[in-house]
């Protein structure tokens, strides 16, 4: 079944961008768009989608206050604010918004976004603990349990997968190893990143709204976390 998606911005560029870009990703339809508040208060009402994205500044009502709204109609919606402008965020999450990602944002942005949302209904299934993950090599095949991976990196075609000491190449897709460890404390905290939360030991302030996580292996690795999914990572963490 497609998620159904509200497009809500007073620009038709923008609009249209945001449109292409998730027509990319499978599953999600969108199903209609507004240019102004007060017509995202009706759409949302009458379509009732699964998503409205919803930009700050609209001409007669801003996105705050378009969530506020909707809150009160009490439907199963997930709010994703879209802006160029990161101060709104406390207030975007007072509101019980979903999401918040900021201009520019790519197809990636967007499928992470996803990602997380999948993640987060499936969080109460049980892995299985007796479960490795294989690595083959010239020797034969290698066993990791999820607790010995640290942090993943893509790297071209390949990924490297970082243990405390060692680090082990293996041909399978950053896509592909996020499905089989994200119920193991895995988080994606950039598109060419996967980092084991229980690993992380500290976060460091970055560039541009960016930080970089520092883990606990014997090099203390430095894992950037792309300025969209700081506030989730910390979430994540941070009792």
């Amino acid at each position: 079944m497609a998620f159904r998606v509200l497009i809500v911005d007073d620009e038709q560029p923008a609009r249209e961008e945001l449109a292409y870009m998730l027509g990319e990703i499978p599953d999600v339809d969108v199903i209609g768009e507004a240019d102004c508040g007060m017509e995202a208060v009706k759409k949302t009402k009458e379509l009732t989608p699964d998503f409205v994205f919803l930009d700050i500044r609209l001409p007669d009502l801003t996105g705050l206050q378009v969530a506020e709204i909707i809150n009160e109609f009490h439907l199963p919606v997930q709010i994703v604010f879209l802006t160029a402008y990161d101060e709104f965020a406390i207030d975007a999450f007072k509101l019980h918004a979903f999401h918040y990602i900021l201009k520019p944002y790519d197809l990636e942005d967007l499928m992470q976004m996803f990602d997380s949302y999948f993640e987060r209904r499936g969080s109460l299934a049980v892995a299985p603990t007796t479960h490795k993950l294989a690595i083959q090599n010239q020797k034969g095949i290698i066993y990791l349990t999820p607790k010995e991976i640290y942090f993943i990196e893509k790297r071209g075609r390949m990924v490297d997968i970082h243990t405390k000491t060692e680090t082990f190449e293996a041909g399978y897709t950053l896509n592909e190893l996020f499905e089989k460890l994200k119920p193991h404390s895995f988080y994606r905290t950039h598109k060419s990143f996967l980092v084991n939360l229980e690993h992380v030991k500290e976060l460091h302030a970055w560039m541009n709204g960016s930080y970089n996580v520092v883990m606990c292996d014997d090099a203390k690795s430095q894992v950037p976390v792309s300025r969209n999914y700081v506030r989730e990572l910390r979430l994540r963490i941070e009792l």
